[in-house]
C-alpha cells in the first residue's frame, strides 16, 4: 500500500496543524503500526523544488514538474505519505489517494495569522483574497471530492481524524 494524503489550503489555514494531527493519529492506529507513515515537510525541499528565489515576494517559485517527481519519490519510499503545502492541489489527480483543504472564513483571524508570520502587506491581501474565492478548494473540487476542514471554528479534531482513516 502506498498511499498519498494532500492537504492544501491558503497559507495560514492550519494544513501543517491537521498534518502534524493526522501524522500522530495514524501512527498510533494498531492497523497501521508496521507501516511506514512520513509527513514531507516540503520548506526542508524549496532550494531543490524551485526555479528561483523570488525576493520581492520573498518566497521561491516552484517547478510544479520538480514538486511532483519528489512527491512520487516520496510516495514510492511510504506507505502513506502526507503532504501539506498550498499547491499540493495542482498536484494530478492520479497520484493522489485523499484530498483534504483547509479554509478559514473568518478573514479577521487569518490576517492575525499571517501577521504573526510577518508577511508583508502584499502578501497578507494576496492570501486573504485566495480565501475569499477559495482558490484552494475551487480548483481541488475539480478533480476530487474533498474533505472540507474549517480551522477558524473549533471542532472535534478526533471525529474528523476518524473519518480520514476510514478513507484510508
Amino acid at each position: 500500500m502506498h498511499k498519498l494524503i494532500i492537504i492544501s489550503g491558503t497559507p495560514g489555514t492550519g494544513k501543517s496543524t491537521i498534518a502534524l494531527k493526522l501524522l500522530k493519529y495514524l501512527k498510533k492506529q494498531p492497523k497501521l503500526k508496521q507501516l511506514t507513515i512520513t509527513r514531507l515537510d516540503i520548506h526542508d525541499h524549496y532550494k531543490n523544488i524551485s526555479t528561483k528565489y523570488n525576493r520581492s515576494l520573498r518566497c521561491y517559485d516552484i517547478d510544479l514538474k520538480k514538486f511532483e517527481t519528489l512527491i512520487k519519490q516520496q510516495k514510492k519510499e511510504n506507505n502513506i505519505l502526507i503532504v501539506d503545502t498550498h499547491i499540493a492541489h495542482l498536484l494530478p489527480k492520479k497520484l493522489v489517494d485523499l484530498a483534504i483543504i483547509t479554509t478559514c472564513p473568518n478573514l479577521k483571524k487569518l490576517e492575525t495569522r499571517l501577521k504573526t508570520r510577518k508577511y508583508q502587506k502584499s502578501k497578507i491581501r494576496d492570501n486573504l483574497d485566495s480565501e475569499i474565492f477559495q482558490t484552494c478548494l475551487y480548483e481541488a473540487s475539480e478533480k476530487w471530492n474533498s474533505f472540507v476542514l474549517d480551522t477558524s471554528k473549533r471542532t472535534n479534531t478526533t471525529k474528523f481524524l476518524e473519518q480520514i482513516k476510514k478513507q484510508l
